[in-house]
């Protein structure tokens, strides 16, 4: 009798021992789940206002106004890309490609004779579409599931555990 209450005691503790282990594992995990959902959605929300700025610059005679709006998405690019998902990162990279081909619109349309500046124009209207569907993308991929709550999780750790301490 002693040794099947020490067996069911040896075996107690190392389900508790199991069981602590894995709700701090859960716990771990959704916290480091938690930071890195805020990250990037501080990211996302960063990526957008470059966006703004990026349309902003369309409207800029200055050069040295949309050399400012361009260094500033590079230093993003610098600090937060590898939080964006690939497709706006890929995008992000194009409206730099845009802002650095087009702009200032004054400037980028002298380099054209007058019978070909409506190409140029249309050109530019492809550039303002590619950042568009840039904030577009941000706002998609932004979107984010719902956290899983860790509690029906335990629960069925414990229901399992119940059901294996019932059976001996």
């Amino acid at each position: 009798m002693e040794i099947a209450i020490g067996i069911f005691t040896i075996i107690g503790m190392f389900f508790g021992t199991f069981i602590t282990y894995m709700i701090f594992r859960l716990e771990r995990k959704d916290k480091f789940r938690t930071i890195a959902i805020e990250k990037r959605l501080e990211a996302h929300q960063k990526a957008y206002a470059q966006c703004s700025e990026f349309i902003r610059a369309f409207e800029l005679r200055d050069a040295e106004e949309v050399r400012t709006i361009l260094k500033n998405g590079q230093e993003f690019c610098n600090k937060y890309f590898l939080y964006l998902e690939k497709g706006s990162r890929k995008k992000f990279i194009e409206a730099l490609g845009v802002l650095n081909a087009y702009l200032p619109i004054y400037n980028y349309i002298q380099l054209f004779e007058p019978q070909v500046r409506k190409n140029a124009f249309a050109d530019i209207m492809k550039g303002i579409d590619i950042i568009s569907d840039l904030a577009r993308l941000i706002q998609k991929e932004v979107e984010l599931e719902p956290i899983v709550d860790n509690s029906k999780t335990i629960d069925r750790i414990s229901d399992i555990i119940s059901q294996i301490i019932k059976a001996e």
